[in-house]
């Protein structure tokens, strides 16, 4: 049998998921946006396996994500990758929460650096200044135990006059973090 040449094959919109048919300037986007899916099966697939497997994500799915995390190199790669990126076209509300989670999560982290970059701003402190600083950490934080700042400070002290490894701050940093502020 003889196959016509250029029959238009045209989906009925039925049959166009709806992530294609969005408002696109260019066939450039359709690919970009196609593509963004995509990375983010593989950025799924750098999660550790407890993580995607709490995700609540389709069994074909996980599978699928699984698979391509024992994966080596090779052209089967960037196939699982395309498959991985067409398992999450079709189920555009599991998308959204997958972008959600991550965005969480990296929320989290960012809050996490703050809060050391807040705990080394005090350590730095403490040592360089001393009592005066040690008062006025314990004013914001009772809890701290003073006797055992003010040694760890003096030790960090003694170290970083005779150029030696900084122990004793990085114990002051241990402390600090033990607060639980």
């Amino acid at each position: 049998m003889v196959r016509p040449r250029n029959v238009n094959r045209a989906k009925t919109p039925k049959e166009i998921p709806d992530w294609e048919q969005e408002e696109f300037e260019s066939r450039t986007d359709i690919k970009k946006a196609a593509q963004a899916v995509t990375d983010l099966g593989e950025k799924l697939a750098e999660l550790s396996e407890s993580k995607i497997k709490s995700l609540g994500l389709t069994d074909e799915l996980l599978n699928a994500i699984l698979l391509l995390k024992r994966m080596d190199k090779g052209p089967a790669l960037k196939r699982q990758k395309a498959f991985i990126g067409k398992l999450l076209r079709k189920n555009e509300d599991l998308i959204v929460e997958i972008k959600e989670k991550f965005q969480e999560e990296e929320q989290k982290a960012q809050q996490q650096n703050a809060h050391f970059h807040r705990l080394e701003k005090w350590r730095d402190r403490l040592v360089e200044e001393g009592d005066d600083a040690l008062n006025e950490f314990l004013e914001s934080y009772p809890q701290a135990d003073r006797t055992i700042l003010r040694q760890a400070i003096r030790n960090a002290q003694k170290e970083a006059e005779q150029n030696k490894p900084p122990k004793s701050s990085r114990a002051i940093f241990k402390y600090l973090r033990g607060l639980e502020w």
